[in-house]
């Protein structure tokens, strides 16, 4: 006869709970973001099976535990140790080398994450992903097996798995695992409701069909298909400004979670794919635009700055009426490794901003011009200008921004006065003559006249782009509802001699092309312009109204410099430090001072703030810049990790209080457990009792040590005596012996403290007669 093994909740559990198990595994390393993650389904699964002994075994619970931390730190060694990196090391020099084992590069890690450095060894995203599949594996198991929490089996895999899907960006088609482990819990979740159905007919002694767990699970598994239809048909949380400002109310311990996880797992494969970026590689001047009001971010600033613009992208060339952007490399920066390495300029000033993004998924990164650091991982565009220096075109996030995520930005802001700019070299570097001084075929004889009838009477490139940038504020309306130019002509002409209408891409190409004509190097820019400002909270709503292309004009020692072409946006003028003219009123709408020299033009501006990191100081960015000194504000010197433990420290004194009045509850409710907590009882207070006496001989023996709690003490002895000893095998109907215990606890309590508080003074006095 064959012996099939049994399994009292079913084999079909286990089934489920394995594929739960082994789903939610399966997406993580189907991720593909490092090297090593095939290691993670076998920790997940060897966790189960090691769950699944031990919740079937003898063990207390806390030796169950016991063993399975000692199992799962040997199985997850032995795993992460067979990944490649490893293959020709002695297994000894994997686990306890002292540069390159695991253990070692644990402990760097540690240190990292304390010290706020950043981690780039991908290993222990594995090492740390198995330790937490391991535990995972066996809290399922043993919340099925041992104590059934159905639950506590489904969701902690659940939430592991539904990050993994929320925050991938990558081309696989993850959900696909989402869905079927929804499928596959909603079944274990029947499953374990039959099981427990089961006991209680088996207990009644109801009949039953054996295979009615089939017709059970089928039920399930229809009703578990068509409740993941209807969610799947569900629309998603769309970008909202509602939305937005809710998650900016959010802020705090989750978000400093995510830039600690970006920083510490740094290694970790980005994707591109799937952003919402509003500006591609091309900008192409086409017909109307229609951009709404949905809020895009609010940028944070110390204080209101009198004009700025948002940069996103750079473009470099004008072809078939549109502009493009070179391609680029990039190169990875991370917040330890300092500012990026940009061309020295003077008069620029430092400002910090902290920028929170209501784009679903982003990637450029934005803030003034130029960018320096930003406090996360980012790819910078750029390319070397022949002295080591990066001449930069965008700047992206090395990890797609979600809806409502931070983060801060140093940027390096011009000052430079009006009779600087016309004092400035024309001595351009090769770098800036091959790519900013570019002309179309297209561009047509009249445009060039238009250009050279503008810029003749000045001599500095300063007065000839201030001339430009007038011309067409003063004779080109803004609209942007204007068709796209009929085939065949150029835009920029189309704009300045036939439809004399533009929005801000057709004022910024004009502007740019006709200086380019005239020798004066110049780009288009686009991102936004600076929003609304709100003076309570001292930042700018930034909205889709505000996507803006401008230009900026090469001076040599200054570097780019904004100019305003477009008719419906500020000028944003320039002081004179001399006299009135050319530039004009230098920010006159943002000041009643007519003129400012340079200390005024600085304060009107906010005060430079200390950069992120140690390597970022004003010598690296511009000449002559005093490192400042701000006042911390209360969350600089908040103690937030003493803060965190101290609430870890009362969350668990918590859960523990709670936990034993329960445990309490179920002794002194319960006949049995209340007389054999009498004994205990009795040795706490010193008393000598034997086996071979009676219940009532114990009772009388600490009734006597006990005289005010002889009543409760007797009365709990006699119900004892009648649920072991009566024919009826019952105490009396309606006995509860909590009520008992209420009376009896704080006087057992007050004797015994008598009694330590004696047996101590009689110690203390020993000891002094020893002495003496």
């Amino acid at each position: 006869m064959q012996i099939r093994p049994r399994l009292q909740e079913g084999w079909s559990t286990l089934l489920l709970l394995w594929a739960m198990i082994l789903v939610s595994a399966m997406a993580i390393a189907r991720a593909d973001l490092i090297f090593g993650l095939h290691v993670i389904p076998m920790v997940g699964s060897i966790a189960l099976l090691a769950g699944l002994l031990l919740a079937k075994s003898q063990f207390s619970p806390n030796r169950a535990h016991l063993f399975s931390f000692v199992y799962g730190l040997f199985v997850v060694f032995v795993m992460v140790g067979t990944v490649d990196t490893f293959a020709t090391m002695p297994w000894r020099d994997r686990i306890l080398d002292p540069e390159n084992g695991i253990v070692m590069r644990q402990i760097i890690w540690l240190q990292k994450l304390i010290d706020g450095g950043t981690s780039r060894d991908g290993l222990i995203f594995v090492f740390q992903t198995s330790i937490i599949y391991w535990l995972l594996g066996y809290t399922a198991a043993w919340y099925t097996f041992r104590k059934p929490r159905v639950w506590w089996a489904v969701v902690p895999t659940g939430l592991v798995l539904l990050s993994v899907v929320y925050y991938y960006a990558g081309p696989r088609p993850l959900q696909m695992y989402l869905a079927v482990y929804m499928l596959l819990a909603l079944l274990f979740v029947a499953r374990t409701y039959l099981v427990e159905q089961e006991k209680g007919w088996l207990s009644g002694a109801v009949r039953y069909e054996k295979r009615i767990w089939f017709n059970f699970v089928r039920a399930g598994f229809i009703a578990s298909l068509l409740a993941l239809i209807f969610a799947w048909g569900l629309p998603p949380l769309s970008a909202s400004a509602t939305v937005g400002d809710a998650l900016n109310g959010a802020r705090g311990p989750w978000r400093e979670f995510q830039d600690n996880w970006t920083r510490m797992f740094s290694a970790l494969r980005s994707y591109g794919t799937t952003v919402s970026d509003p500006y591609q590689d091309i900008l192409v001047l086409g017909g109307p635009r229609t951009v709404g009001n949905t809020a895009v971010m609010d940028i944070f600033v110390p204080q209101e700055l009198p004009y700025v613009y948002w940069q996103a992208k750079v473009y470099h060339a004008y072809e078939d009426g549109g502009w493009q952007s070179i391609e680029e490399p990039y190169t990875e920066y991370l917040p330890e490794d300092g500012a990026i390495d940009l061309p020295l300029t003077d008069d620029r000033e430092l400002i910090t901003q902290t920028v929170v993004t209501y784009l679903p998924n982003s990637s450029l990164i934005y803030g003034a011009p130029d960018i320096v650091n930003v406090d996360r991982p980012i790819n910078v565009y750029a390319s070397p200008d022949g002295r080591g220096k990066q001449l930069v075109s965008q700047v992206r996030a090395k990890y797609v921004l979600q809806l409502g995520d931070e983060y801060q930005v140093i940027s390096r802001l011009s000052l430079a006065d009006a009779a600087s700019l016309r004092a400035a070299s024309t001595n351009y570097p090769d770098w800036v003559t091959e790519t900013y001084l570019q002309l179309p075929e297209s561009l047509t004889p009249e445009t060039l006249a238009l250009a050279e009838e503008l810029t003749a009477p000045f001599d500095t490139p300063f007065d000839k782009a201030i001339a430009v940038r007038d011309y067409l504020r003063d004779n080109i309306s803004y609209n942007d509802q204007i068709q796209a130019t009929p085939q065949g002509i150029d835009p920029v002409h189309y704009t300045l001699f036939v439809s004399q209408e533009a929005y801000c891409n057709y004022y910024a190409s004009a502007m740019a092309l006709m200086l380019r004509s005239q020798g004066v190097p110049s780009r288009v820019v686009s991102g936004y312009a600076q929003g609304s400002f709100d003076e309570e909270t001292s930042s700018y709503r930034v909205q889709a109204s505000n996507a803006h292309t401008w230009v900026e004009v090469y001076f040599p020692s200054y570097g780019w410099i904004q100019f305003e072409p477009t008719a419906s946006i500020p000028a944003w003028d320039r002081p004179e430090e001399v006299d009135n003219s050319g530039g004009g009123d230098a920010f006159s709408q943002f000041s009643a001072q007519s003129f400012l020299d340079r200390e005024e033009l600085l304060e009107e501006f906010l005060e430079p703030e200390i950069p992120f990191t140690d390597e970022l100081s004003p010598d690296d960015l511009q000449a002559d810049a005093p490192l400042p000194t701000v006042e911390p504000s209360f969350w600089d010197t908040f103690p937030v990790w003493q803060a965190v433990g101290a609430t870890l420290v009362l969350l668990v004194a918590v859960v523990l209080s709670v936990s034993a009045n329960e445990m309490n509850k179920r002794v002194e409710g319960d006949v049995d457990r209340s007389f054999s907590r009498l004994r205990s009882w009795s040795g706490w207070l010193g008393l000598s009792t034997r086996e071979t006496n009676t219940p009532y001989e114990q009772a009388e023996i600490l009734a006597t040590a006990v005289p005010k709690g002889k009543e409760p003490i007797r009365t709990l002895t006699r119900q004892f005596v009648l649920k072991q000893f009566s024919a009826a095998k019952e105490f009396d109907f309606g006995f509860n012996p909590r009520l008992e215990w209420k009376k009896l606890r704080p006087v057992l309590i007050k004797q015994t403290l008598a009694k330590k508080l004696q047996n101590f003074r009689n110690r203390f006095s020993r000891q002094q007669d020893d002495k003496t």
